[in-house]
This record gives structure tokens, C-alpha cells and sequence, in this order.
């Protein structure tokens, strides 16, 4: 019985592991490239600040997907 509950809270914790990197990644992203198209549109230079933001989104993202990953490995 016991053994049971350990694996159905080490499966609850992995899914929101999972769930917690995805979030982190899509708002970083998304974020980032609804602001620089918001900034184009400002502006009036269509593509240069989307890509510029959304390249700043996807690197921010991969960072702290790295640092959650790296302290919940260390915590383990």
C-alpha cells in the first residue's frame, strides 16, 4: 500500500514537472512575440522586433526550463 502512494506521488510530481516547464515555455515565447509584433505595429517595421523578441523568448524559455531542471534534479 505504501509502495503505491510513493509511486502515485512520484508520477503526480513528474506530470507537474511537466506541466510547469511547458506553461514556463509557451508564456515566455508567446509573450515575447506578441510584444515585439506590438512594438512592429507601433513602429511600422514589420518583422525586425518580432524576431528580435521572440529569439529573446525562446532563449529566456530554454533558460529557466534549465535552471527549474537543475533544481529539481539537485533536490532529488
Amino acid at each position: 500500500m505504501n509502495n503505491k502512494k510513493s509511486n502515485s506521488a512520484k508520477i503526480a510530481q513528474a506530470l507537474s514537472l511537466i506541466s510547469q516547464l511547458s506553461i514556463m515555455m509557451l508564456v515566455s515565447i508567446f509573450g515575447c512575440f506578441f510584444i515585439g509584433k506590438f512594438i512592429d505595429e507601433k513602429l511600422n517595421t514589420e518583422p525586425i522586433f518580432m524576431l528580435i523578441f521572440l529569439v529573446l523568448g525562446i532563449g529566456g524559455a530554454f533558460m529557466s526550463v534549465y535552471k527549474t531542471v537543475i533544481g529539481y534534479t539537485r533536490r532529488k
